[in-house]
């Protein structure tokens, strides 16, 4: 059970770290770079997906899950790493599996916020179990293009990360980096 959470874990963290951040980049940018990839559009009176989702967001997102991807190939070598990677580093396009994961990351994010929008929900409203998967259902689709999990490791990722992240998101907000607890 143990080596099973971990091969979950271990797929989806570029993914994960990718999901967190646009969190950190609003920190260090502020308001710079801050284009809401909506441009401000609406669509039944209400914003497409708001301020908060931002084209400095998914750029953050795809550098840091690919920054993931490159150390998890790094770590390739090691036995340990082997046996709980389902990805073999050496002969997958990393890179290209490292932008998908960013990418698919941010338009699973991107989609559950327009769902949102549309159900007229407030964007530091929870809307669980969506907020806890959006992300990770956009990496495995993204990055199905050129490895797909099997179908017990999908479910075993969209039941361990989401309890990791809901975990994260508690301390996140107890350190002051989240304003409020998903």
């Amino acid at each position: 059970m143990l080596h099973y959470a971990a091969t979950c874990l271990w797929f989806a963290l570029p993914a994960y770290v990718g999901n967190m951040a646009p969190v950190f980049a609003k920190k260090l940018c502020k308001d710079r770079f801050a284009t809401p990839v909506d441009l401000s559009r609406r669509v039944r009176g209400r914003r497409l997906s708001g301020s908060n989702k931002t084209y400095r967001g998914i750029v953050a997102a795809i550098v840091v899950s690919l920054a993931m991807v490159t150390v998890q190939r790094a770590l390739y070598g090691n036995s340990g790493v082997q046996s709980i990677s389902l990805v073999d580093y050496h002969n997958i396009n990393w890179l290209v599996f490292g932008v998908l994961m960013g990418l698919g990351a941010m338009l699973g994010d991107l989609a559950k916020s327009m769902a949102k929008r549309q159900l007229d929900k407030h964007p530091e409203e929870s809307w669980r179990p969506f907020d806890q998967v959006d992300f990770l259902i956009g990496a495995v689709l993204l990055t199905s293009v050129v490895y797909l999990p099997p179908a017990h490791v999908v479910a075993g990722i969209l039941i361990i990360v989401p309890l990791v992240k809901v975990t994260v998101d508690h301390v996140g907000v107890y350190l002051r980096l989240y304003d409020s607890k998903w």
